[in-house]
């Protein structure tokens, strides 16, 4: 049975594509088939996807890799399949379980929208995509997948098109996404054609077969670790998809644009799909990276610029999905940092915590602004609480666990990460500590001011309808307890890391009761915990007790604030370099292009060379019969005169 179970995974992506298929083109004009086919497609994948990881769990080392030909050109054979292992089964569950809570929170939040069935038809095909990806055995395969998650994410952030902040959101996202995906084609072509020989009788760009590859043309000579066409070349472009994708820095600016999209899609783009897609990838292609020492430590620098630069912008965000948004950039460069430091396991888990919790915070922050008549700003909002229980609750465990609250979920994979800092890099230690601090401090931030104190809005709050609290509640529950799985604290210690290693690429953090309490008491523990407790309590003062702190920074520190505030102007400073400096280098190169060489050396330039060619042949070509006739005897006669001189 559990070969059948394996061996049909494909389905588990196929069944939202027929959904979405079945909406579209069949049943668009009934709301209740729409919602009952996207919400029981990937109630299915999340069952099955629960018995593979159920039965991968159970036999340890065991991959199914199904792949049928595809293109063949010559000696390019390209394959699509499927492929099951622990990292594959462990992020069809995060996919799909928080795919299905957001669908069924769609329905409460959506279910006014005249475009409630394209919406669902829209959600369908998200998440196949991303299950695609996920499931794909190839380079190839996975970009095909990538573009496609790129496609829908499109569509959804511009869903109410008719919001010209919403087309505006979308068209960049698409663009920045575009950039990041130049790259990774070109580091893709440049792999396949560095390593081409290995290919010849295997599955091409299979990532089963990547460090094969590598080693194969590393020591035959063929790849060099350095130089123009080098593995770290190589890498580093891969590693632009990705930094579009997760959005990190620079290349982060869309992600908090994106929540002009309606809000279950903002959860969804958040926490297991689009943005988790460039984790994955990092995650699937690790032996190229682990190859090169630059490309690791490049992909570790971004990772912890990302996660401080983020955390500094979300301290004075007023609007609450905004404030989420680069909560999300910043703990993405906590993974990706955590990739790049060889913590392969620390990384993967905090993507896994992180999906749950942030899927509750961004559906909390749906429920607040259903709540409170579509009010996004903080500044309107407080009080919340006795209005809204179940959701200031829910959105309280959220804030616990993503600040690293002891046993929450995130201070498990959080401290995972920053141990392996401390032991690899300080410097990142330090950088991923203050982060800590200043994320317990801005998520407080947002829990005071929406929650506590007194209602500043004008609206008449209330608590939503139980399609958007159940789903709240049951987010709730792994956002507290699934990070026990990389604990101490259940016997055998660490299940998730032995599970989801990568063999000598993955620097396995054996944990135990006895190694737990040493570092804790440790600096390596105390610091995380002392930034939670500082941070927490800096929020307490300014925004419980009324400590002028933020008065303070505005009057005394107005240039540190406004940089914050502004995003660091980092939008201002693309968009005058792309209007002071691109746009006119272009045209200038168009002019020049164009008009000088197109038009004048091609296009004119030829017509004048045919042209002269034309006025000379004219003077011949008159079509007298006269003239030929006398052209032709001068012909004879010259050519009779020079052969008696030749032979005189």
């Amino acid at each position: 049975m559990s070969d059948s179970i394996l061996y049909c995974s494909w389905l588990i992506a196929a069944v939202p594509l027929i959904s979405a298929i079945l909406i579209i083109f069949f049943f668009h004009s009934s709301k209740k088939l729409s919602a009952f086919l996207s919400i029981g497609s990937v109630a299915y994948g999340l069952i099955h996807s629960l018995l593979v990881l159920y039965f991968t769990y159970i036999n340890p080392g065991k991959t199914i890799e199904v792949n049928f030909p595809w293109i063949s050109a010559g000696a390019f054979k390209l394959f699509v399949g499927y492929l099951i292992d622990p990292l594959c089964a462990m992020m069809l569950v995060v996919v799909c379980s928080v795919s299905f809570f957001v669908q069924v929170y769609t329905h409460g939040y959506m279910k006014e929208d005249p475009s409630y069935s394209k919406f669902y038809a829209y959600l369908s095909l998200f998440t196949f995509s991303m299950l695609g990806l996920v499931l794909s055995t190839n380079l190839f395969q996975s970009y095909i997948f990538w573009e496609l998650v790129g496609v829908c994410s499109y569509l959804l952030i511009g869903f109410w098109w008719y919001k010209k902040t919403a087309a505006n959101a979308c068209t960049k996202a698409f663009v920045v996404n575009r950039i990041g995906d130049a790259g990774l084609l070109i580091g893709l072509l440049m792999f396949y054609f560095s390593t081409q020989k290995f290919w010849s009788d295997k599955t091409t760009l299979a990532f089963s077969e990547l460090k094969n590859a590598i080693d194969y043309s590393v020591h035959s000579g063929i790849l060099p670790v350095v130089g123009v066409i080098s593995i770290t070349t190589i890498a580093i472009f891969v590693l632009m998809g990705p930094m579009a994708k997760s959005a990190q820095f620079p290349l982060h600016i869309w992600l908090p644009d994106a929540m002009e999209g309606p809000t279950p899609i903002s959860a969804l783009i958040h926490a297991a799909t689009m943005v988790a897609a460039g984790v994955y990838l990092i995650a699937r292609t690790y032996p190229l990276y682990v190859s090169s020492p630059v490309a690791m430590g490049t992909v570790a620098w971004i990772g912890g610029i990302t996660a401080l630069f983020a955390a500094t912008i979300a301290l004075s965000q007023f609007d609450i999905k905004r404030a989420l948004a680069y909560s999300t950039c910043s703990q993405l460069g906590y993974m990706v940092m955590a990739l790049g430091l060889g913590a392969y396991s620390a990384g993967l888990f905090h993507l896994m915590t992180h999906a749950f919790f942030k899927a509750m915070l961004f559906l909390c922050s749906g429920s607040v602004i259903v709540a409170c008549h579509h009010e996004q700003d903080m500044r309107e909002m407080g009080g919340l609480k006795k209005h809204m229980p179940i959701t200031s609750l829910t959105c309280l465990i959220g804030v616990l666990a993503i600040s690293g609250f002891p046993l929450m979920s995130g201070f498990w994979s959080k401290d995972m990460i920053l141990a392996s800092a401390w032991e690899h890099n300080k410097p990142l230690f330090i950088l991923g500590s203050f982060t800590a601090l200043l994320t317990a401090f801005y998520m407080f931030r947002l829990y005071f001011m929406t929650f506590s104190g007194k209602y500043r809005g004008h609206a008449h709050p209330h608590e939503t309808t139980p399609s958007i609290t159940i789903p709240l509640v049951c987010l709730a529950v792994p956002s507290v307890f699934i990070g026990l799985i990389g604990s101490p604290l259940i016997p055998g210690g660490d299940k998730f890391s032995s599970f989801i290693h990568f063999g000598e690429t993955h620097l396995h953090h054996e944990w135990g009761m006895n190694v737990f309490i040493h570092e804790l008491m440790s600096v390596q523990g105390l610091v995380p915990l002392g930034a939670f407790v500082i941070g927490t309590f800096m929020a307490w003062l300014v925004y419980r007790k009324g400590f002028a702190l933020n008065t303070y920074i505005q009057k005394n520190l107005s240039f540190v604030y406004n940089l914050s505030f502004n995003k660091w102007y980092i939008d201002e400073i693309y968009s005058g370099i792309l209007n002071k400096v691109i746009l006119p280098a272009y045209r200038v190169l168009w002019n020049v292009i164009d008009k000088v060489i197109v038009d004048g050396v091609f296009v004119n330039g030829s017509a004048r060379v045919v042209s002269i060619v034309g006025g000379g042949l004219r003077l011949i070509e008159t079509g007298r019969g006269q003239l030929y006739a006398l052209v032709i005897f001068g012909s004879v006669l010259f050519s009779i005169m020079f052969m008696l001189t030749k032979f005189k």
